[in-house]
């Protein structure tokens, strides 16, 4: 499955495989999500495989997000594929701790 993003209702629901080859593409549309909204939710719950440079990017979304004074919230603690690489890169802390 590749990556697909859709909206519905204020989140934004990532579906299917995150990698390295699609970070350029993601760091393009959130950030023109970003200078139209203060605060996004983006939910990974229906990542299938997320690599290493996937999780730092959401690291850095995350980040970035914060020194702009906006609000990412990522959900997705549920997802077991998701939270063992978030896990093992030690960037956990980005999923917020509820679903939304």
């Amino acid at each position: 499955m590749s990556l697909e993003i859709r909206e519905n209702r204020g989140i934004f629901e990532i579906l299917g495989r995150v990698s390295s080859q699609q970070l350029g593409a993601l760091n393009s549309y959130f950030n023109a999500v970003m200078e139209q909204e203060d605060s996004i939710v983006v939910s990974l719950e229906k990542v299938t495989y997320l690599d290493i440079s996937a999780a730092r990017f959401f690291e850095k979304l995350y980040q970035n997000s914060a020194r702009n004074n906006k609000v990412v919230s990522l959900i997705g603690r549920q997802n077991s594929t998701l939270m063992e690489i978030l896990n093992t890169t030690k960037t956990n802390y980005i999923l917020s701790p509820d679903r939304i």
